[in-house]
């Protein structure tokens, strides 16, 4: 195993065996001998299996789980812009990124906190994860993050305490506007009168500052002082010091610490002058003083603002990987099992093709060190389901071809080059959806978006050469003579086109009905990940669970500033979870009524002052709410034009319209059925959004495809082509559709809350696409091209010769 990573580590042996692999890749495809191909195909598809395993192992230590898997607190923190002093908002630059991370490494380091991952989002924000941080100590975290640490002394105006005629004193006077003292400033000094209680009082303090945070050398908590910060100024920092003291009145002059803009205290001088230490006192909360000792050592130039916050406990973590692991495994073991089935030896060919994409996204996974994530698991089972399309259109391809009579060699050929543009058409449309989901998601999505790039292009490459890799030595050596197939779905003649105008009447109810009931729920119809709020969730275990009349009422005998709303299921893996969507504000006295209220959540551990049952949390500010909508909504919008001009260029503008209109369709009726089904939206249905529109474009592409190979070599009527195209596609629709109807559905209702709304909005999604591929894309084909008495094959025809001439040209 050393050995393995000191190889894997090693950057001039993985180059190497990079480019070695990168040659047998080009060698593959630019040679034309069958032998040298099949062999070279070998070679190359072992040397990546190898790489990809030893990338990997040991698998508990090469692959990352993020903190939806194994618990822990992430933090979106936005950095906040300078403000000078005529109001001007000054620009966030690169260094002031780099120094709030180093800044925010130390703070944390100082804490004891284990591992942070901390990257770059954007021009001005940072993500910070910390898988396994128990909920209790986020609080902490959070704090010590916000905190600028902004340290000032200033002088207390001998004036202070000066008593006016109207009984007020001065300070108190300025504070309130009634009287002007020119060079100084009034503040709020938080202290305690003689019963303990928190109380104000003005200050009076000079608009100078004479000391800052620059000037301290060192800031350790006090050895003789519990409640204390000692500071070690440096020279010029003392040098200050002096001249600030060295005129003052022993035992009548004042000196105010402020911090954050905050005084926290003004204590008397005792004697003059004062050197290079002091103390900075009054600090009774738990961990206030290491806190204040390690943010005056780090200072930040700019105040963080937490956009987004997410904790989950290590508990919840460990029963929603469960749950989302059960419904993966057993997703992707009923793939197997259909394809098995009805492709009997083929299907067992496209199974090894398919275990042989699971190494190398796991491989790549690990290599470049990406982290795994619920969304992850679901982009992985959703990547299964396209290597299965890919490999059933050539099947399918390939029972053609056998049944017209060909060999088994050249029925193979034959059915591996036709599917091939099919193929890598639908594969291009859905890594486009997915490399503008890395650019422009955030948080889950990006998770999402890692895996389903890496599982498409392990997909690409294991349907085109590795499975045809295994055929190839297959027939060569004889093992196989003959193929076989179950045919449940036989060939037919529906007339699709003549039930164009029934299914597209159909097809707009349902998309003025989806329109209407966005207008009907308004916000409702919106998460917290696009309106802000927060989301509180408890898990009960099976073990316990609670009737939602006592959560309701619970809940009621809180003074809330907005509605909340409590949400309870059942999962056969983990039990009974509690989900309550409130304000953010309201947080803290919601889960304080529900642990009062609810005896399961009120008990603690032994020998301990935790909760048996945690809470995680997840909270995010109406700001960044507003800014994931509106980055959502460019997405699709991109996303959507991504797709338009690649199948222009692929196919023809009449083409790309019906393609656009079927995707439309889709997006609107899914996000549409979401909503009536009543749900919210969240960051994770955009991701859901855009792979429906991938998945749909991929069996429009391929109805497209048949559709332009027949208008090139027959004559017969443009929708009579259409028809038959639809027809001789049917089948492989349909078995995709089926076979990653099964996966999400298991997502759906076994992959718990995590994976619930992925699921069934995939579901819905392959329904509609599946639909809108038969009844919607090529109607809108046969309409655009009609008009003005136009035609489509004339197009084809011309495109072609066009094609061909380019070609020829030496």
């Amino acid at each position: 195993m050393l050995a393995a990573t000191a190889f894997y580590e090693d950057p001039l042996t993985l180059f190497i065996t990079g480019l070695l692999l990168m040659i047998l890749f080009f060698w593959y495809f630019a040679t034309e001998l069958e032998r040298t191909k099949r062999n070279v195909g070998t070679f190359l598809t072992l040397g990546i299996c190898a790489l990809c395993v030893l990338a990997a192992s040991p698998p508990q230590e090469r692959l990352k789980g993020g903190i939806d898997i194994l618990g822990g607190s992430s933090f979106a923190l936005k950095i906040q812009p300078k403000i000078t002093a005529d109001g001007t908002e000054l620009p966030i630059t690169p260094s002031q990124v780099d120094q709030a991370i180093t800044v925010i490494e130390k703070r944390l380091n100082g804490m004891g906190t284990a591992e942070p991952i901390i990257a770059r989002q954007g021009q001005d924000g940072i993500l910070l994860q910390m898988p396994g941080v128990e909920p209790a100590e986020s609080d902490r975290i959070r704090t010590t993050l916000e905190k600028v640490a902004k340290l000032e002394l200033r002088e207390v105006s001998p004036r202070n305490s000066e008593v006016g005629a109207d009984g007020k004193s001065l300070a108190e006077r300025v504070l309130n506007g009634s009287e002007i003292i020119p060079g100084y400033r009034a503040y709020q000094h938080k202290s305690k009168d003689a019963d303990g209680k928190e109380i104000k009082i003005p200050i009076l303090l000079n608009r100078r500052t004479a000391l800052e945070g620059s000037d301290i050398a060192l800031a350790t908590p006090s050895p003789q002082q519990a409640d204390a910060v000692a500071i070690t100024l440096n020279s010029a920092g003392t040098d200050k010091m002096i001249a600030l003291t060295k005129d003052m009145r022993p035992g009548v002059d004042r000196i105010a610490i402020v911090l954050d803009g905050e005084v926290i205290s003004a204590p008397v001088v005792n004697q003059v002058p004062l050197g290079k230490q002091f103390i900075v006192e009054g600090l009774n909360e738990p961990g206030e003083v290491q806190n204040l000792a390690n943010a005056l050592m780090n200072p930040l130039e700019n105040a963080l603002q937490v956009g987004e916050f997410r904790n989950v406990s290590p508990t919840l973590g460990s029963a929603v990987v469960k749950q989302g692991l059960v419904a993966g495994v057993l997703a992707l073991a009923m793939t197997f099992l259909f394809v098995l089935i009805y492709y009997r030896v083929s299907g067992l060919i496209a199974i090894v093709g398919l275990i042989v994409n699971t190494v190398i996204l796991f491989g790549v996974m690990a290599m470049f060190g990406f982290t795994f994530t619920l969304p992850g698991i679901a982009g992985m089972v959703l990547t299964i389901g396209m290597a299965v399309d890919a490999n059933v259109l050539i099947y399918e391809r390939l029972r053609e071809e056998i049944g017209g009579g060909k060999s088994l060699k050249n029925a193979l050929e034959a059915s591996y080059d036709r599917a091939f543009s099919a193929i890598f058409d639908s594969h291009v449309t859905s890594l486009i959806t997915a490399v503008i989901l890395f650019g422009l998601g955030s948080g889950p999505i990006k998770g999402f978006a890692i895996t389903l790039i890496i599982g498409v292009t392990a997909s690409l490459f294991s349907a085109i050469l590795v499975t045809r890799v295994i055929f190839r030595w297959g027939v060569d050596f004889g093992i196989f003579k003959k193929l076989s197939f179950l045919h449940l779905i036989k060939s037919a003649n529906y007339d699709f086109m003549g039930k164009r105008r029934l299914c597209i009447g159909l097809a707009v109810a349902t998309f003025l009905m989806s329109v209407g009931a966005f207008a009907v729920r308004g916000e409702r119809s919106l998460g917290i990940d696009f309106t802000g709020g927060t989301r509180i969730t408890f898990l009960f275990g099976k073990e316990n669970k609670v009737p939602m009349e006592e959560i309701k009422k619970a809940i009621a005998g809180v003074k809330l500033s907005k509605e909340a709303y409590p949400q309870q299921e059942t999962n056969l893996t983990s039990g009974a979870m509690l989900t309550v969507r409130c304000a953010t504000k309201d947080a803290p006295a919601i889960t304080a009524k529900l642990r009062e209220s609810i005896p399961a959540l009120s008990m603690k551990k032994a020998d301990s002052s935790d909760y048996t049952i945690a809470a995680s949390q997840e909270e995010v500010s109406a700001l960044i709410g507003s800014s994931f909508l509106v980055q959502s909504l460019i997405a699709i919008g991109l996303g959507l034009l991504g797709i338009v001009i690649y199948m222009t260029a692929r196919f023809e503008f009449s083409f790309a319209l019906g393609g656009f209109v079927a995707i439309f369709h889709d997006i609107i009726i899914c996000v549409g059925m979401v909503v009536l089904m009543g749900g919210e939206l969240s960051l994770i249905h955009v991701g859901a959004v855009l792979t429906i529109a991938g998945y749909s474009i991929s069996d429009t592409i391929i109805v497209f495809d048949r559709i332009r190979e027949m208008l090139l070599h027959r004559t017969d009527s443009v929708e009579k082509i259409m028809n038959e195209a639809v027809n001789a596609t049917l089948s492989r629709t349909l078995l995709t559709s089926g076979a990653t109807l099964i996966s999400v559905a298991i997502l759906a209702f076994a992959g718990g809350a995590a994976l619930r709304d992925f699921g069934i909005i995939i579901f819905i999604g392959i329904i509609v696409g599946t639909f809108s591929s038969i009844f919607i894309a090529s109607p809108v084909v046969l309409w655009w091209s009609n008009r003005k008495g136009g035609s489509i094959r004339e197009v084809v025809l011309a495109s072609a010769a066009k094609s061909e001439a380019l070609s020829a040209t030496p």
